[in-house]
Parts: structure tokens; sequence; C-alpha cells
């Protein structure tokens, strides 16, 4: 039992209580919530005090730093990285939290989304990431493997997640349950733009911000 719930966020007053809200939703409870605002210049670092049990504000922009820095900072064995913008659904954290209980696994869960064209793309990457591990904005693993690779590379601009899952320890596993993504990027960029840098572009390139 007991999981640590590390969020990075970069400038993400908008979504972040949402997301911590959802948390607090689930009918899970026994876990820790980890905010670590990383070169924000809004107001994310007060909406994680309303709901987080520990939050931290590090200067450098860097999503890497700051899912290790919450790991470094993390009371539980099971860690769970979830972006500030995504909202667990269902008993995905009680899933997650039961996969580390029978074995050493990492891996993410499955996308949900509202909006056809919304619902194609997070259906599109349910079928790649059945078999590979590339997330929906969310990533588990256990405290000791984490740590034993590495954590995640901080000198890396883009690519850190598939850097990660190619170094993971253990089996890969995505839990079936569901999270829900925030689809604003599919609004600005549309749904063939989404899956191409999806695919081809995003370890290549720097991932845009869209706000």
């Amino acid at each position: 039992m007991s999981v640590s719930i590390i969020i990075p966020a970069y400038n993400e007053e908008k979504y972040l209580a949402k997301t911590l809200d959802r948390i607090k939703k689930q009918r899970f409870k026994d876990y820790e919530i980890i905010v670590v605002c990383n070169g924000c210049n809004d107001n994310s670092f007060n909406v994680a005090k309303k709901y987080a049990d520990k939050v931290f504000q590090l200067k450098d922009n860097n999503v890497s730093k700051a899912r290790n820095f919450g790991a470094n900072n993390a009371n539980y064995r099971k860690l769970v990285f979830l972006d500030a913008d995504v909202f667990v659904k269902n008993n995905v954290l009680e899933k997650i939290d039961n996969c580390l209980d029978i074995g050493t696994f990492f891996g993410t869960a499955k996308g949900k989304g509202k909006g056809i064209k919304n619902i194609f793309y997070l259906g599109f990457k349910n079928l790649v990431n059945k078999y590979r591990p590339w997330s929906h904005g969310i990533v588990y693993c256990d405290k000791k493997s984490f740590f034993e690779v590495g954590g995640f590379d901080e000198s890396l601009k883009h690519g850190e997640l598939r850097d990660f899952f190619g170094r993971a320890k253990g089996r890969y596993r995505r839990v079936n349950a569901y999270v829900e993504p925030n689809d604003r990027r599919i609004k600005k960029w549309g749904m063939v733009k989404a899956i191409s840098f999806w695919l081809y572009k995003k370890d290549k390139e720097e991932y845009e911000a869209v706000r």
C-alpha cells in the first residue's frame, strides 16, 4: 500500500486544481501528493498548496529534474508521475497499487477523452501503448528500481519518457484503467499534426507548451 503521486507543473494554474481534485475524489486514499513547480511564473504554487501534501518550487523549467526531485522527496516505495493536466479516472491508482504489490513493473494507463477527434487520437495511442511503453501523461514504477536506473535524464530536453522506459527495470504493464489527458493540443493542432508529432517528432523536437 501507499503511493507517492508526483506532479511536475510548469504554469498550470488553469488545470492543476481540477487534476488535484480528481485525485481527492478517488476511492483509493492511501497516497501522498507531491507537486513540483518548475520555472513557474503563474499561481501554480499557491494552487498546489491548497491540495498537496508537499509543494516545492524549482527555478529551472526542467520536467525531468522536477520528477526526480519529487521522487527524492517521496515517502513511499510506489511512484506515480502524473502530468498536471491529466485527470485520473475510475480506479487507476488502486490498479497501480495492486500491480506494484505483485512484482517489479513499470508502465502507464489507458487514455479516455471527449470529442470525436480526441477519442480517435486517444484510441490510436491506446492501440500503440498496449504493446509499447508510451505514456498518456501517467507513468508508474517502484522507487527502488527508479533510483537503480538513475531516474529521468535531466540533460534531455525531449524524449525523456522513452529514454526512461528504455532503461526501466521489470516488466512493462499497462493497467486496465483510464486517465483523461487534456485535449488542448488536439484543439490547437488538430488530430493529424498531433499524431504525426507524437509518432515522429516528440523525441527529436522541443515539446511546445500549449496554454
